[in-house]
């Protein structure tokens, strides 16, 4: 499959490496706003084909899908383009601002019959289908608890970034809470029945910058999810039945690729220790379940996604008490 990137954020270069990696693939072309920034980006990364020009590149015969890594406020728009011109479209997190956008999309992905993927990576690394599978084999006995933490500090301090930026779509909430519900409802399959929730934004108006809910899930499961750009970063999942829990302290990336381990704990306090995927790339491995054509997979994977965006709306309500 050919590939054109639409923008050059960090995000970028671990997906030019998947794409490289994976068989099948290449990298085509990328665009971005900035011509000087998208020169150094292109020579850096060897990609000859740039512009300046989102529709040229989406228009293009030369590649078969687009991968955008625009801010949040421009997924919406883009992603449409891309797919009125027949291109599978694989979009990062989130899939859009909100519910309303996220469910424009899944009914135009149907109308045209064209894959559209959300670009969350976690589910395609070995290790966390091995966590999903003892989540759902019982092992842990009637789920009960369910925490997740997720926060990067480093956001605030490197400069202009859309996750700063209210009118690109920024804030926590949208770029890491959507791993906390994600996740929760990727492993366990369980949805929000009520939400309390509680946050802070940045300069008191701005965006998120710390967001914490506790959720009521289906079958009586109890969630704890903490994201934020006002801690160290943590990549923490529990999920706790009465028989026993699952702990991983990376769960969205391996810290260490080469040891990628979660924990069982047993309520003994005996514990096994699994590593599972060592070497893997995640990214590489989502890439290769891109299809050409619309399947109950690709179906699956985006009625998630829209999932997701209406909990995170249902989240902000809950901070803003409404």
């Amino acid at each position: 499959m050919r590939w054109g990137f639409l923008g050059i954020g960090r995000v970028t270069t671990r997906m030019v490496e998947a794409v490289r990696v994976t068989p099948g693939h290449s990298l085509v072309s990328v665009a971005a706003r900035h011509a000087q920034r998208l020169a150094a980006w292109s020579k850096q990364f060897e990609v000859a084909e740039t512009t300046t020009d989102f529709s040229r590149l989406v228009e293009s015969d030369s590649i078969d899908a687009v991968y955008i890594a625009l801010p949040p406020s421009l997924h919406a728009k883009w992603a449409t383009a891309a797919m009125e011109a027949g291109k599978v479209v694989l979009c990062e997190k989130p899939l859009t601002n909100d519910v309303q956008q996220a469910v424009a999309l899944q009914q135009c992905s149907e109308r045209l019959r064209i894959p559209l993927r959300h670009a969350t990576a976690l589910p395609h690394h070995p290790r966390s289908i091995a966590m999903r599978d003892v989540v759902r084999s019982g092992e842990l006995g009637h789920l009960s608890r369910i925490s997740i933490a997720c926060t990067f500090s480093h956001v605030l301090n490197r400069g202009p970034d859309h996750r700063t930026d209210p009118s690109l779509g920024g804030g926590c909430l949208l770029d890491l809470g959507w791993y906390c519900a994600f996740t929760t409802l990727w492993m366990t399959g369980l949805k929000p029945v009520a939400i309390q929730a509680f946050g802070k934004r940045l300069g008191g108006d701005g965006v998120w910058i710390s967001a914490q809910a506790i959720v009521e899930l289906e079958q009586g499961v109890i969630a704890h999810w903490d994201c934020g750009f006002d801690a160290a970063g943590r990549k923490w999942m529990e999920i706790a039945g009465s028989d026993a829990s699952i702990v991983c302290d990376d769960f969205l990336r391996p810290w260490d690729l080469e040891k990628p381990r979660f924990w069982v704990h047993g309520h003994d306090g005996k514990a096994r220790a699994e590593v599972v995927g060592a070497g893997v790339n995640q990214e590489s491995k989502m890439i290769e379940s891109v299809d050409r054509e619309i399947t109950s997979i690709s179906r699956e994977s985006l009625a998630m996604a829209v999932e997701t965006q209406a909990i995170l709306d249902r989240w902000e309500r809950a901070i803003l008490g409404c």
